[in-house]
């Protein structure tokens, strides 16, 4: 059975507007609307052709996927008020129909979760650097620098995805699961350099953790005050950022895998250094060639794990094909081979074979 807000996720995913479709599908605007508010009922012939220009499976519009409310979407990232609302509004189409083709990939596997993931109320602890000690204890982290966190997060069963999100401000979108489909999901933005990611998926983290959907008027700014403590913690790294200078940030860099602005941010926040000796760093930082959206001194990003192991999982113990796997996730061959298996040439044969170790 059509369900139109299907119609409504697949077009604002692909970035195209009513007109466009209507006019795809050789229709008046004034019927597509009325389709895609459940209004008029569409032809074969509709869908066909709505389905090509959004690039989906036809199967798509039959889909009843629980979508998160949108007031998660506006309450995590409508805040940014400089991210103009076109990208803003096409990444959350896509990051939902991530969080539901995952969903599906993940309800006949079982995902191994060595590590929970946290839930931790501002209301009952006393700062966002408090829930983040809590959650390295929970995690089991070790003191100091905190390796590989994506593989951190992915342990508690939450995938962790790299996507193209239109544009570098949006750095990383979140989304909790919800019911039928416990896992949350976090969509990392390919663009950033790895220091950026490694702090927007703590960031994010944080929101998953801390907010839980519910607004609060400084959630961005816990959100960050959270990863900052999370990747820095201030007993550790409090006394190397004591009135430290901008040539040895390159190695402090090295050591804790964040960026240039991160530290001096950190170092600030936690007053061992004076506000004229922040300026001071930041001037430093902006005159770099590339400013504080390049700088010197990047790591190899981290690699996800979950989704491929899944596919492996499906590939090996139940036998299934490159078309069931699309039929399963409800997704085109390209759009599985782009995001879920992007080393693999669209033009494979049917069956593959993941790269070991991948």
């Amino acid at each position: 059975m059509f369900n139109p807000q299907m119609l409504t996720l697949a077009r604002e995913a692909a970035g195209l507007t009513q007109a466009a479709i209507a006019q795809h599908a050789r229709v008046s605007q004034s019927l597509m609307s009325k389709i895609e508010n459940g209004f008029e009922a569409p032809s074969v012939e509709f869908l066909s052709k709505a389905a090509e220009i959004c690039a989906v499976p036809v199967g798509l519009f039959d889909q009843y996927d629980t979508l998160s409310s949108d007031t998660v979407y506006d309450i995590f990232h409508k805040k940014r008020l400089t991210l103009p609302q076109k990208p803003l509004k096409k990444a959350n189409a896509n990051v939902q129909k991530v969080r539901m083709e995952i969903a599906r990939l993940l309800r006949s596997v079982d995902v191994p979760t060595r590590l929970p993931f946290p839930n931790l109320s501002l209301d009952a602890h006393d700062s966002p650097a408090e829930i983040a000690m809590l959650t390295r204890a929970t995690w089991r982290a070790p003191t100091g620098p905190l390796p590989n966190l994506i593989q951190r997060v992915e342990a508690t069963g939450t995938p962790v995805m790299f996507a193209d999100l239109g544009h570098e401000k949006l750095r990383a979108m979140s989304m909790a699961g919800v019911k039928g489909d416990n896992a949350h999901v976090v969509v990392l933005n390919s663009r950033l350099p790895a220091s950026a990611q490694r702090f927007a998926l703590a960031h994010e983290v944080g929101h998953l953790v801390m907010h839980d959907g519910v607004s609060t008027p400084d959630m961005e700014k816990e959100a960050d005050d959270f990863a900052s403590a999370l990747l820095m913690p201030a007993i550790d790294i409090g006394p190397q950022l004591r009135n430290v200078r901008f040539r040895d940030l390159g190695e402090l860099k090295r050591q804790w895998h964040v960026s240039l602005a991160a530290l001096i941010y950190r170092a600030y926040s936690l007053g061992v250094i004076t506000e004229r000796h922040y300026r001071s760093l930041n001037m430093a930082l902006n005159k770099l060639p590339n400013g504080r959206k390049r700088e010197p001194g990047e790591f190899e990003p981290e690699t996800p794990t979950l989704i491929h192991d899944a596919i492996k999982m499906y590939r090996d113990e139940l036998d299934y094909s490159i078309e069931d796997l699309c039929r399963l996730m409800v997704v085109t061959r390209q759009r599985f081979y782009e995001h879920y298996d992007p080393e693999t040439p669209i033009d494979r044969p049917t069956r593959f074979r993941l790269i070991q170790g991948s």
